[in-house]
């Protein structure tokens, strides 16, 4: 189940990426056709290439530590600078630390043996993923040109986080189907988040990026009852947050200008 979620998500970067090239040689294709990008104000769709990493806040500290993110999202700069986008991403790295985990399948000396008889080598990390709407304006400043500056963006959507485990040595039923269920501790819920941060159109239109620092705030839900290793059930409530930084590398789709005919 680890493998085919794991796949899914490589799939999608693939593709993201994929897009990104294409567009990326579509936009050089263009460039000596499009608007001056120091003066203009411009309406400007884009797809971003994005990376960076939070540490975890309130419950989701008590569970999980840093988290890595990298994922991809399609968003609209206006003329008036406002912004509006859908992103996904993809969290992952985050070292587990959730009490009494696996402690069920733990042999007298503290080890985990798989199906063979032999000491079981296991991974242990968080994963999970993130879904949501973007919205916000972007602010020039006295030195930036017409489209780039302070970038001030809010969101909202949906989050689901677990703990995913990874061996390569071994079968170890217990963390299979359709056991995997009672050990992962999956949950999800709603989450809101801002973000400060600085959004820059290059002039020359070679490099298109922003960054900055985000913050959410999410209240998620168990969706499994019973946790198998402490036999206790699993249904409260949780307020998972974090605080963070986040990089973008943008792909413009610039308007062609209007060819102008000269009698």
């Amino acid at each position: 189940m680890n493998q085919t979620h794991n796949t899914i998500y490589i799939l999608l970067i693939t593709c993201c990426l994929s897009l990104f090239v294409l567009l990326g040689n579509l936009t050089s294709v263009q460039a000596q056709t499009m608007r001056d990008v120091a003066s203009s104000p411009l309406k400007s769709p884009h797809i971003s290439f994005v990376a960076g990493g939070f540490l975890p806040v309130a419950d989701l500290n008590t569970r999980f530590g840093a988290f890595a993110s990298v994922g991809a999202s399609f968003g609209v700069k206006t003329k008036d600078n406002k912004y509006l986008g859908f992103r996904v991403t993809y969290l992952t790295g985050a070292e587990s630390q959730e009490p009494g985990l696996l402690s069920n399948l733990l042999s007298p000396d503290g080890q985990i043996v798989d199906n063979e008889g032999d000491v079981a080598n296991i991974s242990v990390s968080g994963r999970g993923a993130i879904f949501g709407i973007h919205a916000g304006t972007i602010i020039p400043l006295g030195f930036s040109n017409v489209n780039s500056g302070v970038f001030l963006r809010g969101g909202l959507g949906s989050i689901h986080h677990k703990i995913g485990f990874d061996f390569t040595e071994h079968r170890i039923t217990q963390l299979e189907d359709p056991y995997l269920s009672g050990y992962d501790r999956l949950s999800w819920g709603g989450y809101v988040s801002g973000f400060i941060g600085y959004w820059h159109m290059d002039t020359k239109r070679r490099l298109n990026a922003y960054g900055g620092i985000f913050s959410f705030a999410s209240r998620t839900s168990p969706l499994r009852t019973t946790n198998f290793d402490t036999g206790i059930p699993d249904t409260e409530p949780r307020f998972d947050a974090g605080l963070g930084f986040e990089f973008g590398w943008v792909l413009h789709i610039y308007k062609r200008d209007a060819k102008e005919y000269w009698y």
